[in-house]
């Protein structure tokens, strides 16, 4: 059951994020765009970082 699920999962999120690429290629043309994706990245992993040092 756990392969069964882990497989399905892993599936479902390799053609999600095929699809995803593929129609947000022409918005990932510009350059503004993977500044403001690698801010939102640096945003997520500075409030992960303080989240761990808080508990």
């Amino acid at each position: 059951m756990f392969v069964g699920g882990a497989s399905a999962a892993s599936l479902t999120w390799f053609v999600a994020l095929g699809y995803g690429a593929r129609a947000l290629s022409g918005l990932f043309a510009r350059p503004q765009a993977w500044r403001l994706l690698d801010a939102a990245i640096a945003a997520i992993m500075l409030a992960l970082a303080a989240g761990l040092l808080i508990a």
